[in-house]
């Protein structure tokens, strides 16, 4: 195995409840329909890695973040964020955005935030995380990272497979 996947399994900064109700808001940023959502695409092991790390600074904004989103699920609705339904949990998130969360006045710098990263847990270099087996990029027809294009592909659609990085190939030659 190699030391990313090695450091991925290690660098985890959200508790278990706090990863379960982060992965009910990222699948209500980004749902699951005919396509892979966040959950599947990744999002949450890029924030989670993230969070261990460039994003450490962030890791108290999310702590305080999801005990709010479920202290105001519970008083506003009767349950933990997680149980609720798809449109209860819109409701929350929209009183979040919004910031009318009394009693959590960074209510919405907690949501943009957390919108923010799960887009970019799904559009991602899959090094960091996510956009797991390029899900992100298929979605959009992203080709990645090219070495150029052929003559056909100027100012055309790209229908070329989706290519990632290989940092570690790179760092041989």
């Amino acid at each position: 195995m190699n030391s990313n996947k090695n450091k991925r399994q290690s660098s985890k900064a959200l508790t278990r409840t706090e990863a379960r109700t982060l992965e009910a808001i990222a699948e209500r940023i980004f749902p699951k329909t005919d396509t892979p959502g966040a959950v599947e695409a990744g999002a949450l092991d890029y924030i989670n890695l993230a969070l261990a790390g460039d994003y450490a600074k962030l890791l108290p904004l999310y702590r305080r973040g999801l005990r709010a989103v479920d202290r105001h699920a519970r008083r506003k609705l009767g349950a933990k964020f997680m149980h609720l339904d798809a449109e209860q949990k819109d409701v929350i998130l929209a009183d979040f955005e919004a910031g009318e969360v009394s009693d959590f006045k960074a209510a919405p710098e907690f949501f943009k935030t957390v919108r923010y990263h799960v887009f970019e847990g799904v559009f991602c270099e899959p090094q960091y995380g996510g956009n797991k087996d390029m899900m992100g990029w298929r979605l959009v027809n992203f080709p990645g990272q090219q070495f150029g294009y052929p003559d056909p592909y100027i100012n055309e659609r790209v229908d070329l497979p989706p290519i990632a990085v290989d940092y570690e190939a790179a760092e041989e030659d």
